[in-house]
């Protein structure tokens, strides 16, 4: 795909005959990052949104439910993209990266919605078990932040205020939370 991957032409240690290697560039890795990103985001914005009493394993069916519309809506906008700037139908290996690349959004919902399985096999009431879960996506937000920023050469004091601005994306979902429902 252009402008994710690149091939790249190598001898063979063991012919001398050329093998093509396949490597990851930024702009796959780009938006498999972001994409992890966007997911606490989005399961952050469901748990927000849920009801008090809304049972705990059915929200994390929600939580799931929603982020693979997204990661569906997501890859679909990318190959649909990819196929007019290629001017021309996708390969199937093409394609097959587009829906591999956005995965992690599904993928950043797994520990929230750990969180809430769990919860509900100890009995935890539901609204608890949604606020601690909500609590547990915040930190989770802070921590991405902490560690894309570190990877993006930040340090010091800019490393933990862009972990911080991470983690308001996580604040703000627990003020809806409040806001919606008290």
């Amino acid at each position: 795909m252009r402008g994710d991957t690149a091939r790249v032409t190598d001898d063979s240690p063991a012919t001398g005959a050329p093998r093509s290697v396949r490597v990851r560039t930024h702009a796959a890795e780009h938006r498999r990052r972001a994409s992890h990103l966007y997911g606490l985001v989005i399961s952050g914005s469901v748990l927000a949104a849920a009801p008090d009493d809304f049972g705990l394993v059915r929200l994390g069916s929600a939580v799931v439910g929603t982020l693979l519309v997204y990661w569906l809506a997501e890859s679909y906008a990318h190959w649909t993209a990819l196929r007019a700037l290629q001017g021309r139908p996708l390969t199937p290996h093409e394609r097959r990266e587009v829906f591999l690349d956005g995965l992690p959004l599904v993928a950043a919902c797994a520990v929230p919605v750990t969180v809430l399985v769990v919860e509900a096999a100890l009995g935890v009431e539901p609204g608890l078990g949604v606020r601690v879960a909500l609590a547990i996506n915040a930190a989770l937000l802070v921590v991405v932040g902490w560690n894309m920023a570190g990877e993006g050469g930040i340090s010091g004091w800019r490393r933990v205020g862009a972990s911080a601005l991470t983690g308001a994306l996580g604040l703000a979902m627990v003020v809806l939370k409040l806001g919606l429902h008290h």
